[in-house]
């Protein structure tokens, strides 16, 4: 089947599943129109963040699947299908798409035998990970006593509670129940690379207590690197930064290196893809990470200018950033943050964000703020839970002009909002 065809097929079953009382579930990020990485960190985040508030710990276990997209079994996967409401002429196209499937191996002039492919879904495909998704839909619903997020294959589940011990016990009995439906789906966990994390609000050196999976001890980490974004115990993000930090020093000092070769297009794109493309990804996410953790970063964007601009390491980035209509790097995660809170008022992320955005009405009495369509900043206990993005993005929209944020695109919207912060930069220097 062309790439085409494959894409269309997707599109009628997503139009499908929107269009009945049998939608993918929520808790799935992965392979859906308005939901990414991105999103999905955001999510995760900011619900422990939220827990965390109420006290206690959050335990957490990263869940690996064995060859996940390659033991899908078919007649299990059809089955599960009939439960979407398709017809049978739809599950039929998905058998004939799934059955007498065969692969090979080619190097150079060297070709393996044909075999035949009696289970999984094709990797690398439009509608592999989308029959995926399907097939693992019900997985939240096994054990609801737990919070269970998906992208994809790569699945998560977290408890909250007031000691570790309580957290582990409670983890063990959710994890029993997932390898149980885990063996009825036929699919099999990855005990030696499924690990478990406690999230607590300060440096908890207590021992860890075990979380059990079918009689083996579970390793405990520190940090977890989850969709692109190494996490830690305190969500503090230095890991992550650390590594993005020796990313782009390699990147920029090639930058360095071959900068009089190069246009000033050629090294802007240079710029944005090598350089630019590791400090906004998931930034939403890890720029919660304090001042002093952000510094290095801070010092490499403005290194990074100067290479641009052909100037000294003493020269004034300010000027540079004016020059070719910049953002600074202050205004790059604002940008980024009232963006990301843009699509979740606008119903173009997941909807489970939704949970913390709101919106001032005119229920008890009209103000300002309601007129002005401010939203209400959530209320947090504890400095560790203030840095969450639905607080530090609440407030930054609220500073936005109403003629911005009342556009209704989000191109035009994106466009608008970082032109005015280039025009309002205020030089600190």
């Amino acid at each position: 089947m062309s790439k085409v065809a494959e894409k269309c097929v997707a599109e009628q079953i997503i139009h499908h599943l929107n269009n009945r009382s049998f939608p993918l579930h929520p808790m799935q990020f992965g392979f859906r129109s308005n939901h990414s990485t991105e999103t999905a960190n955001c999510f995760f985040i900011e619900k422990i963040k939220s827990l965390l508030d109420k006290r206690g710990v959050v335990g957490a276990v990263f869940l690996d699947l064995r060859k996940a997209f390659d033991t899908v079994n078919h007649k299990v996967l059809l089955s599960k299908l009939s439960n979407f409401n398709f017809s049978v002429e739809a599950r039929q196209w998905v058998e004939s798409y799934l059955f007498n499937r065969t692969q090979t191996v080619r190097i150079n002039n060297q070709q393996s035998d044909t075999l035949s492919l009696s289970t999984g879904v094709p990797q690398g495909s439009i509608l592999g990970p989308l029959l995926f998704c399907l097939y693992i839909n019900d997985l939240p619903s096994v054990c609801p006593e737990a919070h269970i997020q998906m992208y994809a294959d790569d699945t998560v589940l977290y408890v909250h509670g007031l000691t570790k011990t309580e957290v582990a016990a409670k983890l063990t009995k959710a994890v029993l129940k997932i390898t149980a439906w885990l063996n009825q789906c036929c699919l099999q966990l990855n005990v030696s690379k499924t690990v478990g994390m406690f999230f607590s609000k300060t440096n908890d050196c207590s021992e860890n207590p075990d979380v059990l999976v079918s009689g083996e001890k579970l390793e405990i980490v520190k940090e977890f690197k989850y969709l692109g974004i190494i996490l830690d115990s305190n969500f503090n993000f230095r890991a992550h930064v650390k590594t993005v930090c020796k990313r782009i020093k390699f990147n920029l000092a090639n930058f360095k290196f071959i900068r009089n070769s190069m246009s000033t297009q050629a090294a802007m794109m240079y710029m944005h893809s090598m350089i630019f493309s590791h400090m906004s990804y998931c930034l939403t996410s890890w720029s919660q990470a304090n001042q002093t953790t952000l510094k290095p970063l801070q010092s490499l964007y403005k290194q990074t200018l100067k290479v641009l601009d052909k100037k000294p390491r003493q020269f004034h980035h300010c000027a540079i950033l004016r020059k070719h209509n910049l953002v600074s790097w202050e205004n790059m995660i604002k940008h980024k943050n009232a963006c990301l809170f843009y699509k979740i008022i606008h119903g173009m992320a997941p909807p489970p964000l939704r949970e913390f955005v709101t919106i001032r009405t005119n229920q008890h009495r009209i103000t300002r703020g309601v007129i002005r369509g401010d939203c209400i900043i959530p209320f947090r206990k504890s400095t560790f839970s203030q840095s969450a993005f639905s607080v530090a993005a609440s407030r930054e929209w609220n500073n936005i002009p109403t003629c911005i944020r009342d556009l209704n695109t989000y191109r035009s919207f994106s466009s608008n909002l970082k032109q005015w912060l280039i025009d309002n930069m205020i030089c600190q220097h």
